[in-house]
């Protein structure tokens, strides 16, 4: 491997994050020129009692006995001194000037301006409560729990394509089932052992016809024949019985086992939320600012036919595959 590929690897790892990274990004005439007090000289550049003092502090110099002798002194300084040879060597060499390096280098200085600039400025954002319970209140019908609905069902089936005679036969039994249900105890809200004689929905038969609970609002989700649904929706009470209904593949009774009506979910119980998603968009909000005011500071200029000019590394998509928006790579 190329010394020169060594150290580009150097800077970019170990030594970005040991502190290197400041010094590096400065013009290369700030370290030439001669501090009033240095500690030491590398080259042309010099690393002075600043910086030096600087380093102690960052590398624990607020430790007690830390940095007092002159050992530790002296291996602080040689770090610094290898650090400067390495950006040194790097500048010589042109690494700076490489499109990964310079690609790295501004995404360091991108996301110093970020935590300076503007992050600052989100962790300041705040959210009154009153603000919470005006957001609250004219939000309230979507904070509303829809109603839901267990319910219960006995199925004949009829193939399709099949004869009246078959239709009139499955009536028949349908109605023979209703009464039974009909006879069932008063404390019995489903259809108990007449699901077990009569229906031929394997899924419930055994459990007293109950297929589960339904929410009226969305019916829509359920692969039920819409005369179960629609049955389900107009059945005032817990225990109450639909007439016989003649489905698309068959014949139908429905029972409401048990109704949860609809509620709106309190204040107290969505406030830590609401309060977080204010903050979320008074962030985003300030975040959209800061971008259009640090790009028009510039005027920049957009050069869309030259764009349209630029062809895509992708592959087309195929058809009917939606594509999602392209986003910038971070890498």
């Amino acid at each position: 491997m190329r010394l020169t590929s060594v150290i580009a690897s150097l800077l970019l790892g170990a030594a970005l994050g040991a502190g290197i990274v400041w010094w590096w990004l400065k013009p290369a005439n700030d370290d030439i020129a001669t501090p009033s007090q240095w500690v030491a000289r590398v080259g042309d550049s010099y690393i002075s009692v600043d910086r030096y003092r600087t380093e102690m502090q960052r590398r624990g110099g607020s430790l007690p006995g830390q940095f007092h002798s002159e050992e530790q002194k002296l291996a602080l300084l040689d770090e610094l001194v290898y650090q400067q040879a390495l950006v040194e060597h790097a500048r010589r060499e042109g690494i700076d000037r490489l499109p990964e390096v310079r690609r790295s280098i501004d995404q360091i200085l991108a996301g110093q301006v970020l935590r300076r600039d503007l992050r600052e400025q989100q962790e300041k954002v705040q959210v009154s409560d009153a603000m919470v319970r005006a957001f609250y209140d004219a939000n309230a019908d979507s904070y509303q729990v829809p109603e839901r609905r267990r319910i219960a069902m006995i199925r004949i089936g009829v193939a399709d394509g099949a004869d009246p005679a078959r239709w009139d036969d499955a009536e028949q039994r349908i109605t023979q089932a209703r009464k039974e249900a009909l006879a069932l105890d008063d404390d019995v809200t489903h259809f108990g052992d007449v699901a077990r004689t009569f229906s031929d929905d394997q899924a419930s038969r055994y459990r007293g016809g109950v297929v589960g609970w339904i929410a009226t609002d969305t019916p829509e989700r359920y692969a039920r024949d819409p005369v179960v649904l629609e049955a389900a929706a107009a059945l005032p009470e817990p225990g109450d019985l639909s007439a016989p209904l003649r489905g698309k593949d068959g014949w139908y009774l429905v029972r409401l086992v048990d109704l949860q009506p609809s509620r709106a979910r309190p204040f107290e119980e969505l406030e830590a939320g609401i309060r977080q998603r204010l903050r979320q968009e008074g962030m985003k909000s300030l975040e959209q600012s800061f971008r259009q005011q640090v790009v028009s500071e510039l005027h920049p200029t957009l050069r869309k036919d030259v764009l349209a000019g630029i062809e895509s590394s992708a592959p087309p998509a195929h058809d009917g595959t939606p594509v999602p928006p392209a986003l910038p790579s971070k890498g």
